[in-house]
């Protein structure tokens, strides 16, 4: 991966307990750091309804909402650990099944070639069933970033 898209890891205790007050939570976080647009959580909303991104990892599910580049600034992922049940997301998968995401991790990737890179070496970093697990039990948000990041480094990225 190019440095252009290198993505920065950032780690986030979600305070919502529902999936779009979740998604803008997160965005605007994202915001306030100068990452993406203040328009970037309802694209985002708008994405998930029609696209759905809840992957039933076992034994804990997660979630990789994003959207189309336009609203991004700075290439970004946003790794949220949620309160205890998780967040209700529709699967990627099945239509009308959903899943309690354990984790979740915003996009923001600013090229389309970046977020294809950025995806697949996310898709590997979410099939490790015990860094998922760390990521869920991880006490602060530095240690949530230390975490993925580790594991994107593992991964050549």
């Amino acid at each position: 991966m190019n440095q252009q898209t290198q993505p920065q890891i950032i780690g986030y205790k979600i305070q919502g307990t529902e999936r779009d007050e979740v998604l803008n939570e997160m965005a605007d976080y994202l915001a306030s750091l100068g990452m993406v647009k203040s328009t970037y959580g309802k694209a985002v909303i708008q994405r998930e309804n029609e696209f759905p991104t809840g992957i039933c990892t076992e034994p804990n599910a997660v979630a990789i909402p994003h959207c189309e580049r336009d609203g991004v600034l700075k290439t970004a992922i946003l790794v949220g650990q949620p309160r205890e049940d998780g967040v209700t997301f529709e699967r990627i998968d099945v239509d009308d099944e959903y899943i309690n995401a354990r984790a979740i991790f915003m996009l923001a990737v600013d090229t389309d070639q970046g977020q294809l890179e950025v995806i697949s070496k996310l898709m590997d970093v979410i099939q490790d069933a015990e860094v998922i697990d760390h990521i869920i039990h991880a006490k602060t948000c530095e240690e949530i970033k230390e975490i993925v990041t580790r594991a994107f480094a593992n991964r050549g990225v």
